[in-house]
């Protein structure tokens, strides 16, 4: 540089020059400070750009993160065995996230034919083809939309419209063998990845023709039902539930309405899998481990099954007129279940006072005719001992009696349509309690149908929904129950109770509890009761299966299991499962 040149720039920088001409007379006196000076401020400002820079790099790194508002899916059950899956899935993106560019959606399973797959943006009332659907890179079997200029930017809410075709969807149900079913659960996305609730709601499709009294549904009752068509429609909905979580539910209807049942290879492939990556070691302790495990598993069921072989010869026609007790051991329910719904019916009868709960006592109530107690009750009241505590051997021999006098009025009728019979009385049980329009009357049914309602698996959820709210008149026979307790003060008014004083009196009505307490206390003493009313049920119910069904404690020799048998309350199968992994986008 040459001399002239290089004394202007010295006094440019030096002088107040440049600091005038950006306007700021600070800078114009930094800049005309001293040399050592300057150097510490120059540092400074280069610290604060890094450190800038790095706040905006973290800012441009900024992975996915996003709201699920909506999940919606259908399953359309087609006659071939298939079934289409549509989903109807908002999104809103986070401010300073990643773009949703691609969205990942696990599906039931590998069958899937991509060649279907159709996408759509839904702007409005119009939808914009999506065009760009390939396998996904994330998922096992799933496959990834990707949005094109459709992507949802930070801060914008977006929704997209899927569907595709999975061949594999119709199994086998295995609870019934002239039934089959489908079982779904929507896709979900990675906790890292999402926050925030999510409306979701599932809809399964029966196929053409399905009449309404052959559905059935798994685990789960419906939340609605609706018809498009000639189809039935199941619809299960989670108002707050969050885009990382999924639920599983299925439906039956009879194998006559699809040509094609597929057989479930899920058990034979996860074994294969496991075998391959572990080598002799798994397989040797598969092979030695799990025969004795069903072994132990199918001698306990057999100890369970306290019914006699004659019970399974299929008659005519349906046996009415049984007791809700002789109705339970038709139904095969836990012994000390059914000893539990005969100690009820004898508080009701007010025939025994309950006077300790853990250990169990009881004291029976002399002044009550024996003429008006049943065979099995008169057993029970002889089954308990001075001190009040219940003799098991006695127990054992009273419901030996039971099961062989349910077994004599069973015969020449049919089993199956007698156990669909009953199952209905416990259902209209039910139905009549919740119809019920005021406490009192709702109280009333209650009382009247008690046995029947403890006949249902789902006594505890339903008992609990049932007396959620309001206030419960307390049964008369309530103090026989709970004497212990203070008694509760007869709540004044002009309603219920008979009549008052003449000349215009106040009458008293039945002793009250709020709902949930009342439903707590009953659901919470029944299961306490069926809990100690012997000590151990297996052993129990062994001593009785031994006498009225011996046959079901003799070792075959060997071992069976069902292909494809998965265990699930009311007509459960082994239909595929969307189980997606993380997905929404990368």
């Amino acid at each position: 540089m040459r001399p002239k040149v290089a004394a202007i720039a010295r006094w440019w920088f030096t002088s107040r020059a440049w600091g005038l001409l950006v306007g700021c007379r600070a800078c114009a006196r930094t800049f005309a400070a001293p040399m050592r000076r300057r150097v510490w401020i120059y540092a400074s400002l280069l610290a604060m750009v890094v450190l800038l820079l790095g706040r905006l790099s973290g800012v441009w790194a900024q992975d996915y993160l996003f709201r699920v508002d909506r999940n919606i899916s259908h399953v359309i059950v087609q006659r071939d065995g298939s079934a289409d899956i549509e989903y109807w899935l908002t999104f809103t993106c986070a401010p300073k996230a990643h773009p949703i560019d691609v969205v990942d959606i696990g599906l039931p399973n590998d069958s899937y034919d991509l060649g279907s797959a159709q996408g759509w943006y839904v702007r409005g009332d119009r939808e914009r083809p999506l065009d760009d659907i390939r396998k996904s890179e994330y998922l096992d079997t799933g496959i990834e939309v990707h949005l094109g200029r459709y992507a949802i930017a930070p801060g914008k809410q977006g929704t997209i419209h899927v569907k595709v075709n999975v061949k594999k969807m119709v199994y086998p149900d295995s609870q019934d063998k002239d039934y089959a079913s489908v079982e779904f659960a929507p896709t979900y996305f990675g906790s890292q990845y999402v926050y925030g609730k999510t409306y979701m709601e599932i809809r399964f499709y029966f196929p053409p023709g399905v009449s309404e009294d052959e559905t059935r549904y798994h685990e789960k009752r419906f939340d609605a039902v609706d018809r498009v068509g000639d189809r039935i429609v199941f619809l299960y909905i989670y108002p707050d539930a969050t885009g990382s979580e999924t639920h599983k539910h299925g439906i039956s209807f009879p194998r006559k309405y699809v040509d094609t049942v597929y057989k479930s290879p899920m058990f034979l492939g996860t074994l294969v899998n496991v075998v391959m990556q572990w080598g002799c070691f798994v397989a040797v302790g598969l092979i030695i481990v799990l025969p004795l495990v069903a072994n132990q598993y199918a001698l306990r069921k057999r100890k369970m099954a306290y019914l006699p072989p004659t019970l399974a010869v299929e008659g005519v026609g349906i046996k009415r007129g049984l007791t809700a007790v002789e109705a339970a051991i038709l139904l095969e329910m836990p012994l000390n279940r059914v000893l539990t719904m005969i100690l009820f019916g004898l508080l009701k009868k007010k025939a025994v006072v309950v006077l300790d709960e853990d250990p169990l006592r009881l004291r029976v109530v002399e002044s009550v005719p024996k003429s008006r107690l049943r065979y099995y009750e008169k057993s029970f009241l002889e089954s308990i001992k001075p001190d009040g505590t219940l003799d098991e051997k006695s127990l054992q021999e009273g419901i030996v009696r039971l099961v062989k006098a349910v077994n004599k009025k069973l015969k020449g009728f049919s089993r199956k349509e007698t156990v669909s019979y009953y199952r209905q009385i416990v259902n209209r049980a039910w139905d009549q309690v919740t119809a019920a329009e005021t406490p009192e009357v709702r109280s009333r049914y209650f009382d009247r149908a008690l046995e029947w309602v403890m006949l249902d698996d789902k006594f505890d959820d339903r008992a609990r929904r049932a007396f959620g709210s309001g206030p419960v008149y307390l049964p008369s026979w309530w103090a026989y129950y709970r004497p212990w307790v203070p008694r509760v003060r007869a709540a004044q008014g002009t309603a219920g109770g008979g009549g008052g004083a003449a000349g215009g009196g106040k009458q008293v009505t039945l002793p009250t509890l709020p709902g949930a307490t009342f439903a707590s206390t009953v659901v919470g003493g029944i299961e306490r009761t069926a809990g100690s009313i012997v000590s151990r049920l297996e052993r129990f119910t062994g001593g009785v299966t031994a006498k009225t069904n011996p046959a079901a404690l003799r070792s075959s020799g060997g071992s069976s299991y069902r292909s494809g048998g998965c265990a699930c309350a009311c007509a459960c199968a082994c239909a595929g499962c969307a189980c997606a992994c993380a997905g929404g986008g990368r």
